[in-house]
């Protein structure tokens, strides 16, 4: 996915997920274009929720609308700047899983990420032992790409 521009800037962006409404505090909206030329809009929202028994920086990355990926603050998020997102593979036995840290291979459409164990940047109680994608809060580039690759497995999915 290469972005072309930047479509729009907002406060307040309110997304209603199934169950309930999240407002994000910042809203960054990209046109941007696949490998095959089509064009698609992508949507980045940054925000707060509880995760992990702590308030976090959260960020959702939407393409077309669709919610792709999230992202959410590591434990020394005040100093690095730096979100989490947990790897998750497709395959036809298990359908969706977040990939185990650190039993399971990373998934060959991640290996060019900075990744990490998540129990190695948050220490609470109950954390996923899962592999995760590593960003700073402002590389939109690294997040985009992330979500494009659950875009393009979901896709893959539900064509079996």
């Amino acid at each position: 996915m290469h972005v072309i521009k930047i479509k729009d800037v907002r406060k307040n962006f309110n997304y209603k997920w199934p169950k309930d409404e999240e407002m994000y505090n910042h809203y960054v909206e990209y046109i941007a274009r696949d490998d095959n030329g089509g064009e698609h809009t992508i949507g980045i929202g940054f925000g707060m929720r509880e995760v992990y028994k702590r308030n976090r920086t959260r960020v959702v990355v939407w393409i077309d609308n669709h919610p792709q990926i999230e992202f959410f603050g590591a434990d020394n998020f005040g100093e690095t700047g730096e979100v989490l997102s947990e790897i998750k593979a497709y395959d036809e036995e298990r359908g969706e899983h977040i990939c185990r840290y650190p039993y399971e291979a990373i998934p060959e459409p991640y290996t060019n990420f900075n990744i990490d164990g998540l129990p190695l940047r948050v220490k609470e109680k109950g954390v996923h032992k899962a592999w995760a994608i590593v960003a700073n809060i402002a590389d939109h580039k690294t997040m985009i790409e992330a979500a494009e690759i659950r875009r393009l497995e979901r896709k893959r999915k539900n064509r079996n």
